[in-house]
């Protein structure tokens, strides 16, 4: 009887011949769809407002059928984009009548670059905030002890803060939920704004003369994108002298949000914001 050679089952999370080395280190560190598109763009050095769509479409395809290959979890999001890209590259492909107008309407680009964009710009932030220094691991502080202080009678006294305040509250708030199972939700699946989250601000402060910055959060899930955007949304406030940073004069870390107008909400469903960052 004729034998046949043994043929050699795949095993589990083996990294196919046709795997580059180096995407198989990569790819899982990847957070989303957003993140790998960013990649392509830089490692193609590609302009940003004008993409190559084919090229980044195949490469893109390309990328997650390799997540596959290598048993890595590709979620609703990642065939999402693939869809995405894929009517964006058929819509250009599409043959352009000679006797259109001039004007050919919107590119179908133009709602994936602005998203790309919006993207990286919450990467930046996010970057800038984990090269700060952490409380009680790269700095660490005298606490004074309770015989240190005078008993305080009503609220505490407070001065005004600034942003190296804002960003150690961030960080705090972020050491202390890094467990939380909210916190590892991909940024492009949210869908806040800057406007809705100044709202959610103002709306906070319009009965009471301040807030503490944990409080902004206590009834919203606690994501990556809600702590950059209100970030930002507070940055935007202060400088339209919306709301004051305020901070206790005696030792306490705690940081504190206060209006500076009585009409906080009225005058925040007003603002004229920049469409770029409303």
């Amino acid at each position: 009887m004729a034998t046949h050679p043994a043929v050699k089952e795949p095993r589990k999370n083996e990294v196919p011949e046709n795997v580059p080395r180096e995407l198989a280190v990569r790819l899982d560190a990847f957070e989303g769809p957003m993140d790998l598109l960013l990649e392509l763009i830089k490692k193609h050095e590609v302009d940003i407002f004008d993409i190559p769509i084919a090229m980044l479409t195949e490469e893109y395809l390309r990328y997650v059928e390799h997540m596959e290959a290598l048993d890595l979890h590709v979620g609703g999001e990642w065939l999402e984009m693939a869809a995405n890209l894929i009517y964006i590259k058929s819509k250009m492909l599409l043959p352009v009548e000679e006797d259109d107008d001039e004007d050919d309407g919107p590119d179908p680009r133009a709602e994936l670059v602005r998203r790309l964009i919006e993207h990286q710009k919450y990467q930046l932030i996010a970057a800038k905030l984990d090269e700060r220094p952490k409380l009680d691991h790269d700095v660490f502080t005298h606490r004074p002890q309770a015989r240190e202080f005078r008993k305080e009678v009503g609220p505490p006294k407070l001065k005004e803060a600034g942003l190296n305040d804002l960003v150690s509250a961030v960080k705090r708030l972020v050491e202390q939920n890094k467990d939380n199972a909210d916190w590892v939700v991909e940024l492009s699946r949210e869908t806040l704004t800057l406007r809705s989250v100044m709202l959610d601000v103002a709306t906070l402060l319009q009965d009471q003369p301040r807030v503490t910055f944990e409080e902004l959060f206590a009834h919203h899930d606690f994501t990556r994108y809600r702590v950059v955007t209100t970030f930002l949304a507070l940055l935007e406030m202060t400088k339209r002298k919306i709301v004051k940073l305020m901070q206790s004069r005696i030792g306490e870390e705690q940081l504190y949000i206060e209006r500076s107008v009585i009409n906080i909400l009225e005058v925040s469903q007003t603002l004229d914001l920049p469409e770029a960052i409303s």
